[in-house]
């Protein structure tokens, strides 16, 4: 077992980490109710295991809307139940029910499903739920300075697949909360390739480093390249792109 314990039973929505993971993006609910709609016209031809991700999407499209939210919640949380009823080690499900439980605002029982997920060995055929779920539990042992665990889930993620853009991110924002700003660089640095140098969130956070580690040409640099894709981005100019400029005057 981890060395986490269970000190934080605050299930008060007060972290600061990237909960919208657990939630749908519209673009993600647009597909996924297409896709819905189709394969109910053939849901009688279905293989059982495709009967199974197509009740994990189902779950999910009931998370992602926004009216009736405590309702849809529960009906959710019922489904994702008897799935793991049929199969207690559906690594779908058990992403789902974490999913359903940060959106709920149970922090703690969330935690409890995705330290679940992290036990179970890993599956090609599930790597993708287990990446997120790696990430989202590593994100509230960040929130709780607990470093070196959510690395350990970093590290697990680059294991499988080094393009984990998300995971090169998280573990930036680890060094950089210990102010080791040239290392939260290095690691900013490749996340930010992943994203083909477009993410403006990524950029500020390396231009932010290179900044504080006193790379100032690279700080300007990146702040150029963000500032060209995104003239009225905030904060970055004033904050970072003037200040390492002044920096470099003599």
């Amino acid at each position: 077992d981890d060395e986490d314990d269970d000190d934080d039973d605050d299930d008060q929505g007060n972290e600061d980490s990237t909960y919208h993971q657990a939630y749908v993006s519209a673009d993600a609910l647009r597909v996924a109710n297409a896709l819905n709609n189709e394969i109910s016209q053939f849901e009688h031809l279905i293989d059982p295991a495709t009967t199974l991700r197509v009740k994990i999407v189902r779950a999910k499209l009931l998370l992602a809307k926004l009216e009736d939210k405590r309702n849809n919640c529960d009906q959710a949380m019922q489904m994702l139940i008897d799935i793991l009823d049929e199969q207690k080690d559906y690594i779908p499900a058990l992403l789902g029910m974490a999913q359903a439980f940060l959106i709920d605002g149970q922090h703690t029982k969330a935690k409890n499903a995705l330290k679940r997920l992290t036990k179970l060995p890993f599956s090609h055929d599930f790597a993708d739920d287990l990446e997120h779920g790696y990430l989202l539990l590593a994100d509230m042992y960040v929130n709780k300075n607990k470093f070196d665990l959510a690395e350990d889930l970093c590290n697990r993620c680059l294991k499988f697949n080094l393009s984990c853009g998300r995971a090169w991110e998280t573990m930036g924002h680890i060094r950089e909360k210990e102010a080791s700003y040239k290392d939260a660089a290095e690691m900013y640095e490749k996340a930010w390739l992943l994203e083909h140098e477009t993410s403006a969130p990524i950029g500020f956070k390396l231009a932010f480093n290179y900044l504080k580690a006193k790379r100032f040409v690279e700080a300007i640099d990146i702040c150029n390249k963000i500032l060209l894709l995104y003239p009225d981005y905030p904060k970055i100019r004033h904050e970072i792109l003037e200040s390492a400029i002044n920096a470099l005057r003599p």
